[in-house]
């Protein structure tokens, strides 16, 4: 009888403890709303600066940010030295676009990559960001870094 007692006690207890989002956490909350972008990655023209890891990119913006999304084209080998690729894809809306964080997960026999720059249409507000890097992306190249977060331009 106690331990159903006890046990009830803090079942209450647990109810009782607010669980509402900070207004921190409300903003980094996934957004209802959906929308298109079309993101263009420049990779440099230098020795072995393409990759052939996965890259990964997350918009920040005034409403919040967006879930990564893998860019991948599997009719195509993205990333490669000198290229443009471009990706349309689905995100969350974060809003007037304030930066990008994009990475690899240092995948492949070539994973250090040099990216020039990224440019995201937010296709619905017909808005163009672009976010100049000019970095390795690379555990062995650089700062040795695999991660970048891009302001706008």
């Amino acid at each position: 009888m106690k331990v159903v007692l006890a046990s009830l006690m803090l079942l209450l207890a647990f109810i009782a403890i607010d669980c509402s989002p900070s207004a921190e956490e409300e903003k980094t909350v996934v957004a209802a709303n959906i929308v298109g972008y079309t993101v263009i990655v420049e990779t440099g023209s230098i020795n072995n600066a393409g990759t052939s890891a996965m890259v990964l990119i997350q918009l920040f913006g005034s409403k919040g940010r967006s879930s990564e999304t893998i860019l991948n084209d599997k009719q195509r080998n993205d990333f490669e030295r000198g290229q443009i690729d471009t990706f349309r894809i689905h995100a969350d809306d974060v809003g007037t676009i304030s930066k990008i964080r994009i990475r690899h997960d240092n995948t492949g026999l070539y994973a250090g990559w040099f990216l020039n720059k990224v440019t995201v249409i937010d296709t619905g507000r017909n808005k163009v960001y672009e976010f100049r890097c000019y970095q390795w992306l690379a555990k062995d190249a650089g700062d040795r870094k695999i991660s970048r977060e891009l302001s706008v331009s």
